[in-house]
């Protein structure tokens, strides 16, 4: 039942990039008031049960959510900038190349060294990236801006992982993710008002849109890996997370008909087995 609820969760992930395609609205604002609805519904749970922890948080603390904000806010504009460029199929897969990037950052800030094998499956993701890139260069310029923008994407979020890797050995979930949803807020709340994009004055359904993000996304997404890690095997919880760009291909092809090009689907398959591969090797060695 657990590992079903797992799979349920990276369904729910998958949504992201549907709810993301169906807005009209900048995707600066899909962001802003998607960590503004957040935020806003884990206050009461942090100020009704977490006040002597927020009472010993340190300067250094606040500094650090405050920078996973910063990065998490950058990797969820890219992303949902980038389908407004490139297939769904290509952006989530490019964006799910997180894990390499923070296997990267570990082995240069802190030398942990990476197996031979999880160095084949990294080569392996790598090639499957260009596949989708060079067979994207044949659609347009745009094409590759969205896969430029994906990839950016992708580079955010795993400083955000890093960053939240330190936070959370001595801060809780719920105080964690409620100061780095309020942050994020404030760092897309800030770009909006300097490129001066206004907060108002979309279809109503882009606000339901983003409050559908919060709810099954971050939610019943993103917080069921967070349950799941004290039931399951981070490596199956890890390995069901790659299904998310088969949902999001399959969810792109029933509601909006797009059907992914065959080196993207062959390129995508690569990556997710590169991921496997690296993950699987890597929690072994």
């Amino acid at each position: 039942m657990k590992k079903l609820v797992i799979v349920l969760g990276t369904v729910s992930i998958s949504l992201s990039a549907i709810f993301a395609r169906m807005a009209s609205a900048p995707s600066i604002i899909l962001v802003f008031y998607r960590m503004l609805f957040a935020c806003v519904l884990l206050l009461s749970v942090v100020f009704v049960k977490c006040r002597d922890e927020l009472k010993r948080l340190q300067r250094k603390d606040i500094f650090l959510c405050a920078c996973s904000g910063l990065f998490l806010g950058m990797h969820f504009t890219l992303y949902f900038e980038s389908l407004k460029y490139t297939s769904i199929a290509a952006s989530v897969v490019l964006v799910n190349l997180e894990v390499f990037f923070v296997a990267l950052f570990l082995f240069f800030m802190y030398r942990e060294k990476i197996p031979v094998k999880g160095i084949l499956g990294i080569g392996a993701a790598f090639l499957g990236t260009v596949l989708i890139a060079v067979t994207d260069m044949g659609s347009g310029s745009n094409v590759v801006f969205g896969d430029i923008l994906a990839f950016g994407g992708s580079f955010c979020v795993a400083v955000y992982t890093l960053i939240g890797r330190s936070c959370r050995t001595h801060i809780s979930t719920s105080v964690y993710t409620c100061f780095v949803y309020g942050f994020a807020c404030l760092t897309v709340g800030i770009a909006a008002l300097i490129s001066g994009t206004p907060f108002s004055g979309y279809e109503p359904v882009n606000y339901g849109l983003a409050l559908g993000m919060t709810i099954f996304c971050t939610f019943f997404g993103h917080s069921v890996y967070s349950w799941g890690l004290k039931y399951l095997n981070a490596s199956y919880i890890t390995t069901i997370k790659l299904l998310e760009p088969v949902f999001a291909s399959i969810l792109g092809l029933l509601i909006f008909r797009e059907i992914p090009g065959a080196f993207v689907i062959i390129g995508g398959a690569v990556v997710i087995g590169g991921i496997i591969y690296y993950t699987r090797n890597a929690e072994s060695a």
